[in-house]
């Protein structure tokens, strides 16, 4: 069973956390829920928009799209647990003072070649960023009138004349950097084609697209990697901005796994707030994980059983992660957990053919959006099966991996609704 973390940023604080042995949703609680839910997709984009910019903000859209560089190629991603980079025993973990010398922003300029009137260093910080003793700096690059955009440096040697540069990401769009918790760097940035901004002038773009890097000695550079949540977070920088708010008093849905299970049927399987939710292991106050039951009312509906863990691993404060999606008779058996995917990619599996149909096969982009979807046909025409197909898909970020989902969904005979679902998180390029 997947954890989500260990360890807290600095500004992440506590929250009481909620426990039961079992649970049903009352008629309050579905209002509530109701009400809160058509807020989860705005919340989750806008958990940030920090850019470290130093201009006046344009109304046009200058086309840019991020892009990441190292010394030595192209980085790639790393087999790790991305759950928790490692870190050495010797080393803390999340941002660390700076030594005295190199705090200040404006050492930094002729550093990253900052170009008066034009661009300058907006934030520096530093944490052991590549596994060891040392101290690492994270350094943020603002650019004047032209849409917040930012470039992102790490760099090794900080006290020394000439830094080592270990790695760059440039032109994200309104965009924002952070070191998590777990020594890793977290991303925001516009996605300028997704759903929500494509064609929106600059005042009306949100910031969409989140991602982390992590130090990969064999890589010699930071590498993507992924976040284990599904729901209600996609992302490592979501889920801490969500813990924020969590910690001043919103969305206190998020600290029940029964409710945090009944909203990700009802947000990602349009399952009616009222579907039997039950707590079958764990969910209480002091625990780190729970196994949730959720059952469809549709006719011919199944059970899916939700998977959670606590954020940062935090027993008594941590906000629920849903981190798998199960059903009786349904997998995926690849990909895996984790895996970075290119189109077309080959997904196999099991599940219960009528007709030769066993369902839908979905890949999910970073905002839940359907990307590219082929129907599942057994091997045999009724009953239990294997399938194996493969799955097109088409990203609206061009220039790096977004996280995202693999979903299996099964469709009831009767009406047409998704009767269950097996859902795994994955890297798409």
């Amino acid at each position: 069973m997947q954890e989500i973390g260990n360890g807290t940023d600095d500004e992440v604080s506590g929250v009481l956390g909620v426990g039961m042995q079992k649970h049903f949703l009352s008629s309050s609680q579905c209002l509530c829920l109701t009400l809160l839910l058509s807020l989860i997709y705005t919340l989750a984009a806008c958990n940030s928009n920090n850019a470290a910019d130093s201009g006046v903000r344009n109304t046009s859209t200058p086309k840019v799209q991020s892009t990441a560089t190292m010394n030595a190629g192209t980085p790639t991603t790393d087999t790790g647990n991305s759950s928790a980079p490692a870190t050495p025993t010797n080393a803390q973990s999340g941002v660390q003072p700076c030594p005295p010398a190199v705090s200040d922003s404006s050492y930094w300029d002729p550093i990253v070649l900052a170009q008066s009137g034009v661009s300058q260093v907006g934030r520096v910080s530093c944490a052991h960023l590549i596994n060891s003793s040392s101290l690492q700096a994270l350094i943020l690059v603002g650019y004047s009138g032209t849409g917040h955009i930012v470039d992102v440096y790490v760099y090794n040697n900080i006290t020394d004349p000439k830094p080592q540069q270990l790695f760059k990401l440039q032109g994200l769009y309104k965009g924002d950097a952070k070191i998590s918790g777990y020594n890793t760097i977290l991303t925001a940035e516009v996605d300028q084609d997704s759903k929500v901004n494509k064609g929106q002038p600059n005042a009306a773009l949100t910031v969409d697209l989140f991602r982390e890097f992590k130090w990969s000695d064999g890589a010699g550079t930071f590498v993507p990697v992924s976040f284990p949540g599904i729901f209600p977070d996609l992302t490592r920088y979501q889920a801490e901005g969500d813990q924020q708010q969590v910690n001043q008093g919103h969305q206190p849905w998020k600290l029940d796994a029964g409710l945090t299970a009944n909203a990700l049927a009802v947000a990602l399987l349009h399952w009616p707030t009222n579907a039997q939710t039950t707590i079958v292991k764990g969910g209480r106050q002091h625990d780190l994980n729970a196994t949730v039951t959720v059952k469809s009312p549709s006719p011919g509906g199944k059970t899916i059983m939700v998977t959670l863990s606590r954020l940062e691993g935090n027993a008594d404060q941590g906000i629920w992660e849903v981190t798998d999606v199960e059903a009786a008779g349904m997998s995926i058996t690849a990909p895996h957990n984790g895996d970075q995917l290119s189109s077309p990619v080959m997904v196999t599996g099991t599940g219960s053919a009528f007709e030769g149909n066993i369902g839908r096969v979905v890949v999910l982009d970073h905002l839940y959006n359907d990307i590219g979807h082929a129907e599942a046909m057994g091997a045999i025409g009724n009953g239990p099966t294997q399938f194996a197909m493969t799955v097109s898909y088409s990203v609206s970020f061009k220039t790096g991996a977004q996280e995202g989902i693999v979903a299996l969904y099964a469709y009831s005979n009767a009406d047409g609704s998704i009767a269950g679902a097996v859902m795994l998180k994955v890297l798409l390029s």
